[in-house]
């Protein structure tokens, strides 16, 4: 190998140096898309609500923690009402982006993680601790039509980044989560510890979801 580089003239050799030391700078550095800015310009933009900030030493977590556990105790308008806000406006910085970028936005850890669990509690806050009745409102349980848009808003969202597939993939997981009758309660008055049976036990899939937020037409929200 030596020798055979000792033969080739200096300016191929310049040249080839020149061509390996680009490729390992690419690989070890890949170049800065329009994606990654626009990712860096929805981190900017919910600094201190999605993503944690720092002061002197200190790490502040981010406003969506706090607001999603009051509206989690709460379960009303007023408690829920800061949190909703937060979801709309990482649903906002998402859709900001472009249709190509879209997919990497949402894969963005804290992202993904905060629009998924902001569908699933909103669709749970709607159903209740058992299936609400059969009818167009029971199923909307206290959300208003503000909140259904949102609720809507991350559905786009969603589906934008991810499609439509995924999209039924999210609803069938939330689904088989909710309950299908409400905690027992014992003799005694306490709740019971036997764990109440699911909706899919009791309900067709059908069933789920006509009474569950995911059968609300977005067109008209």
């Amino acid at each position: 190998m030596e020798k055979f580089l000792n033969s080739l003239p200096k300016p191929v050799l310049v040249v080839g140096a020149i061509l390996i030391a680009v490729i390992v700078f690419m690989v070890m550095e890949p170049p800065h898309t329009i994606c990654d800015t626009q990712e860096e310009g929805l981190r900017e933009s919910l600094k201190g609500q999605l993503f944690s900030t720092q002061f002197k030493k200190n790490t502040i977590p981010p406003s969506i923690m706090r607001e999603k556990e009051a509206c989690q105790l709460g379960n009303s308008a007023g408690s829920c009402y800061e949190y909703f806000s937060t979801l709309k406006n990482v649903a906002g910085a998402v859709t900001k982006g472009s249709s190509q970028c879209a997919a990497q936005l949402y894969e963005v850890k804290e992202v993904g993680s905060a629009l998924n669990d902001g569908i699933e509690l909103m669709v749970r806050l709607a159903w209740g601790v058992k299936p609400p009745e059969p009818g167009t409102f029971e199923r909307f349980g206290w959300l208003t039509e503000s909140e259904i848009a949102t609720f809507c808003r991350l559905k786009s969202t969603f589906v934008r980044a991810n499609g439509e597939e995924a999209w039924t993939a999210l609803r069938q997981k939330i689904s088989a989560k909710l309950p299908g009758e409400e905690v027992p309660l014992t003799a005694e008055g306490t709740v019971s510890t036997v764990e109440p049976r699911k909706a899919s036990a009791v309900l067709t899939e059908e069933d789920i979801w006509n009474r569950s937020l995911f059968s609300v037409r977005c067109d008209n929200y």
